[in-house]
């Protein structure tokens, strides 16, 4: 009974987090911009954002596996408040250097114990939690951006309604807090016998090179490395997708509400995604599907300035995209919690998101340097042809062999 609760929450949660983080983020760089940051800044800015997460991903992992992770989601949305906060109050780019740094801490911690929640109970349930997650994930990645779109577009002042979005996701952070803070009394994940000393242990020198000792010892595992492999592409993808197609399509003329909308298509076509993934997995292996999705993701990822002149053909390739990249999250948990037991999963969650930081980090750096060098869409179609090369190396090494469940 415990479990299907933390599940329903966990599920819940991810919608919340997601929409929050939705509702003002894919602003961001238009927002640098504004305050006179230039593409090379912004692409440094946007790789600050995983920085702080290769510090603490796996002791943050492990904390979730001694603390819980209800009390682990607090203390990441606390973070999460901090840098939207700063982000509204910056005036130049030194407070989005911090609130970047938070940001990307936040996001390890609060995406991590959520996914530790919806991963525990048998298999049958642990995966169909792990869809519904999914769903609810891709569903706050529609509304966040809509939600953000309105309030921008609310004031004729862009500056000033980028900063109204992000003071908007701010007070929705507070809430949800506040609502943590209430049910995590009635539905608490665990008894911990882990004190103050215990914490100061894990993030000592020693305790670091512990946690990622014993997280990269998980790698043993066939399907943890073919899932990191497949979800490292994937997420380098979408992060020149969420981090700097509003910058694209702004440079091309695209309104402000223009581009939510864009953002919006491409939300739905990955919780749609999700719909049919259960059909998808009878008639395909989940190995074949992550394979697939990365080839298709990475075409997109190529064909996107040549579509922007038509806002229909953007739509239509963005949503392509939406859809490869949805089938990514849940797969690849299902393939990765298979191989480990359910006392390791915060680790797994933590090693999991850390390299999704790695790929965020290469990814805005590549960007900023090609983009401020040869311009945006050169920026996108190198991407693109750079992660096609990638995907036909990651299916020649990693696509063969049976991998191993639990």
């Amino acid at each position: 009974m415990q479990a299907d609760r933390l599940r329903r929450f966990g599920i819940l949660g991810g919608g919340v987090f997601f929409s929050i983080t939705g509702l003002a983020q894919p602003f961001f760089t238009l927002y640098a911009q504004e305050l006179g940051a230039s593409t090379w800044a912004i692409g440094l800015l946007v790789t600050l954002r995983a920085l702080a997460p290769i510090v603490i991903a796996m002791p943050a992992g492990q904390l979730i596996d001694m603390l819980g992770p209800m009390r682990m989601l607090g203390y990441g949305m606390m973070l999460l408040i901090i840098s939207l906060a700063l982000t509204a109050l910056a005036s130049d780019t030194w407070m989005l250097v911090l609130s970047q740094l938070f940001l990307g801490a936040s996001i390890i911690i609060c995406a991590s114990a959520l996914q530790v929640l919806v991963s525990t109970g048998d298999p049958a349930a642990r995966n169909e939690a792990i869809n519904r997650y999914s769903m609810w994930m891709s569903g706050g990645s529609v509304i966040g951006p809509l939600l953000g779109g309105l309030v921008v577009s609310l004031f004729h002042d862009s500056l000033a309604g980028h900063r109204a979005a992000f003071a908007a996701a701010a007070l929705a952070g507070s809430a949800f807090l506040l609502m943590l803070i209430l049910l995590s009394r009635r539905y608490p994940h665990q008894r911990s016998e882990a004190g103050v000393g215990s914490v100061r242990e894990v993030f000592s020198v020693g305790g670091i090179i512990d946690s990622y000792r014993w997280g990269f010892g998980l790698t043993h595992h066939r399907s943890v490395r073919f899932g990191l492999s497949a979800t490292f592409i994937i997420m380098y993808i979408q992060s020149f997708y969420f981090s700097f197609l509003p910058l694209l399509l702004d440079h091309m003329g695209y309104s402000t509400m223009l581009i939510s909308l864009v953002l919006v298509a491409q939300g739905l076509a990955s919780m749609t995604s999700r719909f049919v993934l259960g059909g998808v997995m009878k008639r395909a292996s989940l190995p074949t599907i992550l394979t697939a999705a990365g080839f298709v993701a990475s075409v997109c990822l190529l064909l996107t300035p040549l579509a922007g002149p038509s806002a229909a053909a953007v739509v239509i390739v963005v949503s392509v995209m939406g859809a490869a990249v949805g089938l990514n999250l849940p797969v690849s948990l299902m393939i990765m919690v298979d191989a480990v037991g359910e006392n390791e999963r915060g680790k797994l969650m933590g090693l999991r998101l850390l390299v999704n930081r790695f790929a965020q980090i290469l990814s805005p750096a590549m960007f900023g340097a090609v983009g401020g060098a040869f311009g945006l869409s050169a920026a996108f179609s190198g991407g693109g042809v750079f992660l096609l090369g990638a995907m036909c190396g990651f299916s020649a090494v990693l696509g063969r062999g049976r991998l191993e469940k639990r």
